[in-house]
């Protein structure tokens, strides 16, 4: 195996280590499967390496008990400041109320403008990571897709790095996003 696919692998292997217990919410089956479509995804748009190993850990520090110094150590400090570029910034007890009742739209409203922020290699990963998230919340989510989509349309509005140098994972995403608006409103 070279030098760059053995890189690749360890990526996958951390992930799958890190995350081995956990299932995906709708579907039960082992998380590893959406950290993996997301690296095969970066991959066919042409992703590095360092954006392909990324793109396998980068719910790691955000899901489990891995730390940003813990993916330095493993991998480098490119890795993971990627992974940081994409781990959620609000927390569960962002924007409660008195009564403990969480402000989702605030959250994700805070979580949007720091990805906005975000490298276009990070961008490019929250593309591929919303390309696997959409189909599968449209698909298995129920209700809560109608939650779901409307916020990454907002999301999508504001990645314009990747939008100008990587267009096509971009495109692939907004259209995405865009036919699963279409199929609720049909829906409905």
């Amino acid at each position: 195996m070279d030098r760059v696919n053995a890189y690749i692998e360890a990526g996958s292997d951390f992930a799958r280590a890190a995350h081995a217990d956990h299932k995906r919410k709708f579907t039960g089956e082992p998380y590893w499967n959406h950290l993996h479509e997301v690296a095969t995804t970066l991959r066919s748009y042409g992703a590095t390496p360092d954006i392909i190993v990324s793109g396998y850990l980068h719910d790691t520090i955000e899901d489990t008990k891995v730390t940003y110094f813990d993916l330095v150590k493993k991998f480098d400090r490119n890795v993971a400041g990627l992974v940081m570029e994409v781990t959620d910034v609000s927390r569960a007890d962002t924007g409660n109320t008195p009564e403990g009742v969480g402000n989702r739209a605030l959250r994700k409203a805070m979580d949007r403008q720091f990805l906005a922020g975000a490298s276009w290699q990070g961008q490019m990963i929250k593309c591929a990571d919303m390309l696997s998230n959409t189909a599968d919340i449209l698909t298995h989510g129920g209700g809560f897709a109608r939650i779901y989509i409307p916020e990454k349309k907002l999301l999508i509005d504001v990645l314009d790095k990747v939008r100008n140098v990587n267009y096509a994972i971009w495109r692939a995403a907004y259209d995405q996003i865009v036919q699963a608006e279409d199929k609720l409103r049909a829906a409905a």
